[in-house]
């Protein structure tokens, strides 16, 4: 996907502040049947898109995004469907001038609160820990269908395929673990269908004042995965980077087996009793979801996440609480 780290990354009817103030207005009288009251910046833009935060005259506030290539509305859709209000309402923009010019513009619903990144300053540890408890509780409520048999064949599969073929080097010193899990995947397509967001992080997380979880968003790349595999960010969201190395917090262990406890204890009973019969292959594709996100696929290619590949070989020995019992997540 192009990346837009600047407005003249953008087409030339959109390459300024101003012409992006005047689409939006034009857009959101055409599509949502409201003029637009108020706009602003936001705090923060993302890397793939300009955006502006739209107040309507009928109350309404929307995000108006414009991108270099289409949004699958499809994604929020699933997300949604599962997790509700967490997850905002996405709708195409469409208009055939921006459209040839190889521009797409979106609205989605403006959601409430503040970036994590943002929203947890001054909580210290117990601001950690509540907003890990709080996604555990979020995620909980994921459960999509019995088994994943189509997300193996259409994301895992490829996925590993393309790692298994890439010429890179850092890949050599795990290329036997992920030609074992590539073997071993008609034994994670029995895990249950499961909500995955690809960009799980602290800008992507929005919360209130008590640290607890009010909006994922950009959802744009996420598909649903087998249990598991969608939580290989574990390490990040209870832990962090500083300096570009992994750094475990006093309170790692209490905010990563707050995460655990409630997402197994908010899911329907048949399914936890289900995985629990299987934790050993949850925890298999728990390891299986920390490489693909180190060596990632996009656009057809594999990318190394270099701040990702320092800290790969203990990541590589975290075991989830229900396997590892008392001991400490990672080995030494």
């Amino acid at each position: 996907m192009p990346m837009v780290t600047a407005d003249t990354d953008l087409p030339k009817l959109l390459d300024t502040p101003a012409k992006q103030v005047k689409w939006a207005k034009k857009l959101v009288a055409e599509h949502l049947k409201s003029a637009a009251k108020r706009i602003d910046k936001p705090p923060m833009q993302g890397m793939f898109s300009r955006t502006l935060f739209v107040t309507l005259a009928d109350g309404r506030e929307v995000v108006v995004q414009f991108r270099t290539e289409p949004l699958d509305i499809n994604a929020f859709k699933i997300a949604k469907a599962a997790l509700g209000s967490f997850v905002p309402d996405a709708e195409a923009l469409g208009n055939e001038e921006l459209e040839s010019a190889r521009a797409w513009a979106y609205s989605l619903t403006l959601m409430p609160g503040k970036m994590w990144l943002r929203g947890v300053a001054g909580k210290g540890a117990e601001g950690r820990i509540a907003v890990n408890k709080s996604l555990g509780r979020v995620f909980s409520k994921g459960f999509l269908a019995d088994n994943s048999c189509e997300a193996v064949e259409t994301k895992l599969r490829p996925h590993l395929d393309a790692i298994l073929a890439s010429p890179l080097e850092d890949i050599l010193p795990y290329k036997a673990t992920v030609e074992s899990f590539a073997k071993r995947l008609d034994e994670f397509a029995q895990l249950p269908l499961w909500v995955a967001h690809y960009d799980l992080n602290d800008v992507n997380v929005l919360i209130d004042e008590e640290c607890e979880v009010t909006a994922l968003i950009d959802w744009e790349l996420s598909t649903p995965l087998p249990f598991g595999a969608g939580f290989g960010r574990i390490h990040t969201i209870a832990g962090e980077y500083t300096g570009g190395e992994f750094w475990m917090p006093e309170e790692f262990e209490v905010a990563e087996r707050g995460f655990w406890t409630e997402l197994f204890d908010g899911m329907p009973e048949h399914i936890r009793t289900m995985l629990e019969k299987r934790i050993d292959l949850v925890q298999d594709v728990v390891i299986l979801a920390t490489l693909l996100s180190c060596f990632f696929f996009e656009d057809g290619k594999v990318g190394v996440g270099q701040v990702t590949l320092k800290a790969l070989p203990k990541f590589m020995t975290y075991r989830i609480p229900f396997v590892r019992g008392q001991e400490q997540p990672y080995r030494e």
